[in-house]
């Protein structure tokens, strides 16, 4: 199984670029790179079922989980930086759930 390091560019208000980085072999090998989108517009399905925020933050993991394993074509270990990825996605996105 791959481990995966994820690394967070500086995020912006409506989105954040990750860079995935393959450190299974204990060497860092950049694989490739993500952007989370969270705009209100990006939410519209969580809104529109009246979805929490815990739902909307299950979605974005299941996003990241699902992105990662098709870019991999593998399973893999999230090693460091999703619980980074996932505190300035609840930090940008609470403000729509009040």
């Amino acid at each position: 199984m791959k481990k995966i390091k994820l690394v967070m560019d500086r995020p912006f208000p409506t989105n954040v670029g990750i860079s995935i980085m393959d450190v299974t072999d204990g060497q860092e090998r950049r694989r490739g790179g993500l952007t989370a989108e969270y705009a209100r517009i990006d939410l519209k399905p969580v809104l529109d079922r009246g979805g929490s925020l815990e739902d909307a933050m299950e979605d974005y993991d299941n996003w990241l989980r699902g992105a990662l394993r098709r870019y991999l074509l593998d399973e893999c270990e999230i090693v460091e930086g999703r619980e980074e990825l996932m505190q300035i996605i609840r930090e940008r996105i609470e403000k729509y759930f009040d």
